[in-house]
């Protein structure tokens, strides 16, 4: 997609993981490398918003609302690019191929995967600068809960039956996930 970036959101506290998750290694790396070259691959440009990994030597982008959430990391990344592919740092299951087809999806303001239940994973999607100022007045209004805000968003659904998006917030999830 043209005029677009990859952002990595890794600005949480990791409180249920007791320690900083973007620094857990799969792979062998730190999931803040792997999500980072995981978008890099596909657009080029890519960042990651929140935390500290300058010792990583990684491109970073100063979260414009640090400690605000992931909807301010949203915001953020708009504020750098027309469009933005946000990947939470959590969630190294979301497939190349997943990302790829978000990139290719006809788009209103966002391309949100959504699973057959009606969970919607917002942490794993495609914004146009379309939705900045839309996510921006909800913002302004107090609301933090990325599901919340983007009810007021010309949505895509990226219907998905896998458990691809599930993030990782404690250790037995990380676990289960490196040794499904």
């Amino acid at each position: 997609m043209e005029n677009c970036c990859g952002f990595v959101l890794a600005g949480g506290r990791s409180r249920r993981m007791g320690q900083d998750k973007a620094r857990l290694l799969w792979e062998g790396v730190p999931l803040v490398r792997y999500q980072l070259e995981r978008l890099e691959a596909l657009e080029p440009g890519a960042a990651i918003i929140g935390g500290d990994y300058r010792d990583l030597g990684l491109p970073q982008v100063v979260d414009a609302y640090p400690g605000e959430g992931p909807l301010g990391g949203i915001l953020t990344a708009l504020g750098q690019s027309k469009a933005a592919l946000i990947l939470a740092v959590d969630m190294p299951r979301v497939s190349a191929a997943t990302l790829r087809a978000l990139l290719e999806m006809p788009l209103g303001d966002a391309v949100v995967p959504r699973h057959p239940d009606g969970r919607i994973q917002p942490l794993a999607a495609l914004y146009r600068e379309s939705a900045r100022a839309k996510l921006q007045a909800v913002f302004d209004r107090g609301t933090r809960r990325v599901v919340e805000a983007i009810e007021a968003l010309d949505v895509t659904w990226f219907e998905t039956a896998g458990e691809e998006f599930r993030a990782m917030n404690t250790p037995v999830e990380y676990k289960e996930a490196l040794h499904p």
